[in-house]
């Protein structure tokens, strides 16, 4: 029985590390005394198989020597797992390549201890202080990115991941007198100009609160922020019955296991400063420093998030878990294979046709990877920011381009609506939606395309990406109408041609 094996613990890998189990990844020894280096707010899914993954693997190769810090808001089973496990946790990287499929499974040792914010503020405050730590890592989602009214200089701590970052930077300055204390600051966000937007909104924050003229100009010195593009997928910790499978082939108990494919890009514009202390690029190769982001970006935000955002809501409202189920539906695979080729990629530089489709093709493999469980629901997770940043730039270029709207892109946008809808999405502006849908009469043309219109002019806002709005609106809220009185499966079969493998409509 699975509960009968050891947990996961320091004591466990050093026992594993004086037998030299070959079956998993072991960390380098030198790992668990390495300094404490780097900084961490946020510690989900995507950051323990992405940053925490790279620092283990440049630790081993000889070329960093330093551990995390991470920072979690609240307390919940994530952080007592962690506590329990010594913070340490099981990687698995799984693929398929030309010879079948891959599979690297990796304990990583990089996270030297768990800080809860509401609980710890006063030891994440004296981290950010320490010499030491010359990285900060963050992944606060792209919701994140934003200041909260309700912070003040005194909370202990903000709410806002900008508030907290902006108070620990301030006792840095103040406690080193912003003498050698430099800084370099990885964002690892899914927003166009991450970096920039970043250091906009500490000195907004620093603003409001009055702090210390002295620090803004420090922040805009000794605060090397980098400009960033992150891709991996990473799909966390598997369902119980699958978890209790993993364990018994591990040999051990691992609670917080996480799951993830072996492509990686890590792309950042940045400065020598943040070269030197993040040095990964030497052992890792798409850990890349690059003179501009824009075609990594586009690419990336088009042609992997843009169909994820159709995918995610459409499979959701069709009744499907994961993004491998979505892509075998009949109607709904594709339609996200025709949106790419038909509407994404038409929408992009017209130089980049070849090296566009090639990585499409690409992406398209990487969503039927048999060995990841990429779960829809958590790909909706505030998915009316992220439908803004990903999908907004495609409609407003292929309008430019090709003189008319893409319609199974605008299908995202009516399904997202209606997803939101329902309370298992975690959405900061779900709330908003759901309360204006209930003034909406859908007898009434008026009354849908006010709603729509609405809810367009507030993605805008959200997600700081524009939109013709009088042009859209009315398109989509025709779908929102064609969904409501016909079914999803009928819409998409009449609208796109697109039948299920049973019929016309299913």
């Amino acid at each position: 029985m699975p509960s009968a094996l050891p947990l996961l613990s320091r004591s466990l890998l050093e026992d594993l590390l004086i037998r030299r189990r070959r079956a998993t990844e072991l960390p380098p020894p030198s790992l668990l005394r390495a300094p404490e280096t780097i900084l961490q707010f946020g510690s989900g899914r995507f950051l323990r198989g992405f940053i925490e993954d790279f620092v283990q693997v440049a630790n081993a190769d000889g070329n960093y020597s330093g551990r995390i810090v991470a920072v979690q808001r609240d307390t919940d089973h994530r952080s007592e797992a962690a506590e329990r496990q010594d913070h340490l946790y099981t990687l698995i990287l799984r693929g398929v390549g030309e010879g079948g499929r891959t599979e690297v499974k990796r304990i990583i040792a990089s996270i030297s201890r768990l800080l809860v914010a509401s609980r710890d503020w006063n030891a994440i405050l004296a981290v950010g202080a320490n010499p030491q730590i010359r990285v900060i890592v963050s992944n606060a989602t792209e919701a994140g990115l934003s200041l909260d009214p309700a912070d003040t200089a005194d909370s202990k701590p903000p709410r806002s991941f900008v508030g907290k970052l902006t108070l620990v930077l301030a006792e840095r300055w103040r406690s080193t007198a912003g003498t050698d204390a430099d800084v370099a600051v990885i964002p690892c966000e899914l927003v166009q100009e991450n970096g920039p937007l970043l250091q906009k909104l500490i000195l907004d924050q620093a603003r409001a609160w009055k702090l210390a003229e002295g620090f803004d100009a420090w922040v805009r010195t000794s605060v090397h922020i980098a400009n960033t593009l992150v891709d991996r997928i990473v799909v966390g910790t598997p369902r119980r019955e699958v978890l209790d499978a993993e364990w018994e082939t591990l040999g051990y108990r691992d609670e917080v296991l996480d799951i993830a494919e072996p492509f990686y890009l890590l792309a950042m514009e940045a400065d020598a400063f943040v070269r030197r202390h993040f040095p990964l690029d030497r052992v890792l190769p798409n850990v890349k420093y690059v003179d501009s982001l824009r075609p990594y970006r586009m690419r990336k935000l088009r042609i992997l998030n843009g169909p994820h955002m159709i995918l995610a809501p459409v499979g959701r409202l069709l009744g499907l878990e994961t993004v491998l189920e979505a892509m075998a539906d009949a109607q709904l695979g594709r339609l996200v294979e025709e949106a790419i080729f038909q509407e994404i990629i038409p929408a992009m530089d017209r130089g980049d046709e070849s090296v566009n489709a090639s990585y499409a093709h690409q992406i398209v493999g990487r969503f039927r990877n048999p060995a990841i469980e990429h779960k829809l629901l958590g790909i909706c997770t505030e998915i009316t920011t992220k439908t803004g940043i990903r999908l907004f730039p495609t409609i407003r270029d292929h309008m430019q381009r090709r003189g008319a709207l893409p319609e199974r892109t605008l299908l995202a946008l009516a399904a997202m609506v209606m997803v939101v809808r329902d309370p298992a999405v975690q959405d900061a502006h779900g709330g908003y939606i759901r309360d204006r849908w209930t003034s909406v009469d859908m007898d009434s043309s008026e009354s849908l395309l006010a709603f729509t219109s609405d809810v367009l002019t507030h993605q805008s806002e959200w997600s700081h990406e524009s939109i013709d709005v009088r042009a859209v609106g009315p398109a989509v809220a025709d779908l929102l109408r064609r969904l409501d009185a016909d079914g999803l499966r009928v819409a998409i079969a009449r609208r796109y041609g697109l039948r299920t493998e049973g019929g016309v409509f299913g």
